[in-house]
């Protein structure tokens, strides 16, 4: 093996190897140092040099003979050093990397695994698309759902104001305190001001102070009422606007899912000419309006105690008690998954309602066992459907941005466009989140009827079919159209 070595700081390698070591002193001095030198096996006979790998004599008179990395094996150090210099932080990186590689290899085989499916929600999530493009009306929904969330919050926001405004002047304490540490309070002590939530105020009035009987120190700290209380009426029309922004989600989601279902199910030839969003709209505010609100009211009280924990936890603060707050921030924490789990169910359950026309209770409950029964196949639908939202999210924002920047600039050059591209940016975020919101309810909505088609042995393709061409290959399409109607009735 050939050693080949530079002039900085690294041991050359004499090219002479039957040599005594006096007769290496003297060819050391005439040696040409730019030279290419031999490395020789482990051990040399007659000698105690007993090297761990190949070694080679050195030009230096100080160091006679040094062990050799043969061409082709990775040095264990860096000759310029490292970029990382803590010993600790490279072995944590590279442990990081074991695990990154490990858990792509993890993935790899997932998707090895789960190819069909995969595959399977390729196919829901382009039926989705074609039921977007037959129905762009669709998109107007989450608009109208906005309007009418955006008009109700502000109605709601007006009375919630004045019914805030509504503080009780014995609400703090009436008598006068002789400090101010007495009546704010200290960082672990709480004021007598200051001991409920929301806080009163702390000022001082120097014109009447009244002087203590007992202590004879003057006290001229008062209490100020808060700006803001809260009472009954006012947790009632909370619970209210809950119970209505819930349900006004729950319409749009019944009639995005209604529109889906008669999309799906008419022949494919008919496809598109259907008055589908009219009919679900109608189907839901006629005759699913009580399993809605039900369903509504569900979610409503879930979020309504977690808004009771979240005003027990500024009471806790105000009173100095950490481990109460401790607990009920992880009683938020607990009931806000409580809360994402029953909106995922309640979505389904829309659905069932809507392709079914069971009552909340019923649908729920089928939801729940079809979500078990093909838990493998939501979870996949899922994934790929986030990432999906998530790309085109990126994308439309990204495009709305840069051609509104584009067109600014081209109709103003003169004016600074900072402002107009954070316009733009925005707009593009909510068209994006109109879009994406619509697309995923539709490839729920489509997964739930491939499943009920699955199960249910109803499927017929082809002009007078109804299963949509991508999901033919998917289901048992061998029955005639005649033979599906005789089966239903």
């Amino acid at each position: 093996q050939t050693c080949v070595t530079d002039d900085e700081g690294v041991e050359r390698c004499s090219g002479l190897f039957d040599m005594t070591q006096a007769q290496q002193q003297d060819w050391v001095q005439g040696q040409d140092k730019k030279g290419y030198t031999y490395c020789r096996n482990p051990t040399y006979p007659d000698t105690k040099i007993r090297g761990e790998t190949i070694w080679c004599w050195t030009t230096n008179p100080e160091k006679f003979w040094e062990e050799c990395m043969p061409i082709g094996v990775i040095v264990p150090e860096c000759d310029s050093g490292y970029a990382v210099e803590q010993e600790e932080l490279r072995t944590v990186l590279l442990i990081t990397g074991y695990v990154i590689f490990g858990l792509a290899g993890l993935y790899l085989i997932a998707c090895c695994c789960f190819a069909n499916r995969i595959r399977l929600a390729i196919a829901v999530n382009k039926v989705a698309t074609i039921f977007v493009k037959n129905h762009p009306a669709i998109l107007v929904l989450p608009v109208v759902q906005a309007l009418v969330c955006a008009l109700w919050t502000l109605v709601w926001v007006i009375s919630a104001a004045f019914l805030l405004s509504q503080v009780s002047a014995d609400s703090v304490p009436k008598e006068t305190f002789v400090s101010y540490a007495v009546a704010y309070g200290t960082s672990d002590t709480p004021g007598q001001c200051t001991g409920e939530w929301p806080q009163g105020l702390v000022w001082k009035d120097e014109e009447n102070c009244i002087q203590d009987p007992d202590t004879l120190e003057w006290g001229c700290w008062k209490c100020a009422p808060p700006r803001m209380g809260f009472d009954w009426r006012f947790w009632v029309s909370y619970f209210v606007f809950l119970w209505n922004h819930a349900l006004n989600v729950a319409v749009g989601q019944c009639v995005l899912a209604g529109a889906c279902g008669i999309w799906f199910f008419t022949a494919n030839q008919e496809k598109g000419n259907t008055a589908a969003i009219k009919t679900a709209t109608v189907n839901a505010l006629k005759y699913h309006l009580g399993s809605l609100a039900f369903g509504s009211f569900i979610i409503a009280v879930i979020q309504f105690i977690r808004t009771l924990m979240k005003y027990y936890e500024e009471q806790a603060k105000a009173q100095k008690n950490k481990i109460v707050v401790l607990i009920l921030k992880i009683g938020q924490c607990i009931i806000w998954c409580l809360e994402k789990c029953v909106q995922y169910l309640n979505k389904n359950a829309y659905i069932q309602i809507a392709l079914m026309g069971t009552n909340f209770c019923t649908s729920a409950k089928k939801a729940f066992f079809l979500i078990l029964r093909n838990a493998i196949r939501f979870g996949v639908v899922a994934i790929l459907g986030g990432v999906i939202e998530k790309i085109g999210m990126f994308f439309i924002t990204g495009v709305t941005t840069a051609v509104g920047y584009l067109i600014f600039s081209a109709l103003h050059p003169d004016l600074e466009p900072a402002v107009p591209v954070v316009i733009y940016f925005f707009l593009g975020y909510f068209i994006s989140r109109l879009f994406t919101s619509v697309f995923s309810m539709a490839v729920d909505t489509t997964l739930q009827c491939f499943l009920a088609c699955e199960e249910m042995e109803l499927a017929v393709a082809g002009p007078e079919g109804f299963v949509p061409e991508p999901l033919e290959s998917w289901l048992d399409t061998s029955k005639k159209a005649e033979d599906v109607e005789v089966e239903k009735q």
